[in-house]
């Protein structure tokens, strides 16, 4: 006990002789740092530093994660709604391919690898980044240096609105080194996936001023059942995709811009007629999301919907007839 008194006090000379300019300035060094990692994680930065996972050694490849749900039976394919906070990030595997949308914000690249592995993911078949902003693309590059991947879908986009965040910068030096190809997104560009599985790409319809409209819309077939991932896709996208004629009906819909007011309009919720909705968001984020006015309008229409935020992953496994559905978690009351 006398050994750790004679520690204690041997720290409280240290601290009392120190100068209270040199702890001001490693706090304001400290505050600094703070700043630049989190400035770097949403690529607002145009350089690049190591993401909090990294510092605390959080992304160890043998860490220990929980089996995620896989085909059995007669099913032909599963889709799941990775828990990646505020953000995106969708797995489609069938017995021949695996599939990947987005991959959340840069710190969660890490959780999506682990994510791939518990659902058995050897390889990346297609790679889809809907539209470069930082919580769909930022996890894109961990992956990728994990995963091989056949092909990387893309929006095409004006030069001018182009990118030049570290995160996008990040996610091409990724492709490059790689030597991934890159496939400008289209409407009516087809994917046989094998079982019968095929996914069709919607959008983007037009050109847009916002990058949220330049979001890669694609719909999965699986015999009599369907999914339409939508991206940040809002109102002018939507409405542009009505009027593009196209079969839009789908059991399961993936709400746009994680059930922001600025997606799921009426006349688009009326032309898919969706028996599902899953929103992808973070608990308690800073945006509302999903927004009170959209969950009236899926409440009025009766449609069950499913949130990553109070449920974690969401698993939907279809026989091209029935879909179930599998939480990582209940509900919070």
């Amino acid at each position: 006990m006398s050994g750790k008194k004679s520690n204690i006090r041997m720290i409280q000379k240290i601290i009392d002789r120190t100068p209270t300019w040199l702890f001001l300035i490693v706090a304001m060094l400290v505050m600094v740092f703070c700043t630049l990692m989190t400035m770097s994680e949403m690529g607002w930065l145009p350089f690049d530093m190591p993401n909090w996972s990294d510092l605390l050694n959080m992304s160890d490849s043998s860490a220990p994660y929980e089996p995620a749900v896989q085909l059995s039976g007669e099913q032909t394919a599963c889709v799941h709604f990775i828990d990646v906070g505020q953000g995106d990030s969708i797995l489609i595997q069938t017995r021949e391919q695996a599939v990947l949308i987005d991959a959340g914000e840069r710190d969660q690249g890490p959780a999506v690898c682990d994510y791939l592995k518990a659902a058995g993911v050897q390889k990346l078949d297609l790679v889809i980044a809907t539209h470069p902003h930082s919580d769909h693309i930022g996890g894109l590059a961990d992956v990728l240096a994990q995963f091989s991947a056949e092909e990387i879908l893309m929006p095409a986009l004006p030069d001018d609105m182009v990118p030049t965040t570290s995160v996008f910068l990040r996610l091409l030096d990724a492709v490059e080194t790689q030597n991934i190809p890159v496939t400008a997104a289209k409407p009516g560009l087809s994917y046989d996936l094998g079982s019968g599985v095929v996914l069709t790409v919607l959008a983007p319809v037009q050109d847009y001023k916002d990058l949220n409209n330049y979001s890669v819309v694609c719909r999965l077939d699986s015999g009599e059942t369907s999914f339409l991932f939508t991206g940040d896709a809002e109102k002018a996208a939507e409405a542009d995709l009505i009027a593009a004629g196209g079969d839009l009906r789908a059991d399961v819909l993936k709400a746009g811009h994680h059930g922001s007011s600025t997606s799921s309009s009426d006349a688009f919720l009326n032309a898919v007629s969706p028996k599902i909705v899953a929103i992808s968001c973070g608990q308690n984020n800073d945006y509302g999301h999903p927004h009170k006015e959209v969950l009236a309008s899926l409440s009025q229409r009766g449609i069950a919907v499913y949130r990553t935020d109070l449920q974690g992953a969401v698993t939907l496994t279809t026989d091209g007839t029935d879909i179930t559905v599998q939480t990582g978690k209940e509900a919070a009351q």
